[in-house]
């Protein structure tokens, strides 16, 4: 539990850094207004698919639990997505926050070592942007196979759309820690293997960071610049650790 304590605290260690630095805030706001954008067609989607679900499903039943069951399918359907749309938003905002979040974790390394980082140059960030996508769309599939799953789960009565919300929330920190680490692990030119193995050996401390994360892309305003504030939290807890 310690662990899991310190982790959280982590993400305050990065407010306060960046704050200590405040034009590295530059690389916090970046991506804010692309994952806006993302954010909000989320959300229109997981409107619209509320009630072409719910209608499919009630269709199928008497018509005498036509009133009953749409009201009750709508807020047990409207549980479900809004968790997989959770889930499936940490991964987008990652992959957008990702570039500008590893440039952000060099220049806080760059501070905390007194080692100047390396110089920008085209090729190098688009070489680590093409690994970077390929991790990412093994993380989204995984994501997409997750939300299905939490989507079937919910249709049990009452119990499953309590299951499908907190392991919604469980997915969605272990993506959101994912994210905040990759920003040095990326650097490092870990397989994605290894980079897994990294999370697992600091499974408590990485969980830690990751569920304020996902806890706060919930917040709007907040959300937009969470992963940056992660990503700072776990160059830290790195540096701690001697990754």
């Amino acid at each position: 539990m310690s662990e899991f304590l310190r982790g959280t605290r982590d993400f305050a260690r990065g407010v306060a850094f960046l704050n200590a630095h405040p034009k590295l805030w530059g690389w916090v706001l970046a991506p804010a207004l692309v994952t806006a954008l993302v954010m909000a067609a989320l959300l229109i989607l997981v409107l619209r698919t509320i009630g072409g679900v719910t209608d499919s499903i009630v269709n199928l039943l008497p018509s005498w639990l036509h009133s009953v069951a749409g009201a009750g399918l709508v807020a047990v359907l409207g549980i479900a997505l809004a968790a997989g749309a959770a889930l499936i938003f940490v991964s987008i905002a990652g992959a957008i926050a990702g570039p500008f979040c590893e440039l952000l974790s060099e220049a806080v390394e760059a501070k905390l070592t007194g080692a100047p980082g390396a110089p920008f140059a085209l090729g190098r960030f688009l070489a680590e942007l093409t690994v970077g996508l390929g991790h990412t769309v093994r993380r989204l599939l995984g994501s997409l196979m997750s939300a299905l799953f939490l989507l079937a789960l919910s249709l049990l009565p009452v119990a499953g759309a309590i299951a499908a919300l907190v392991l919604g929330g469980w997915f969605a920190a272990r993506s959101a820690a994912y994210d905040c680490y990759d920003s040095v692990l990326a650097r490092r030119a870990l397989p994605y293997r290894d980079k897994l193995g990294f999370l697992s050996r600091h499974r408590g401390r990485s969980f830690g960071l990751g569920a304020v994360v996902a806890a706060l892309l919930l917040v709007p305003g907040v959300n937009l610049v969470v992963l940056g504030v992660g990503a700072v939290g776990a160059t830290l807890a790195a540096h701690d650790l001697g990754a």
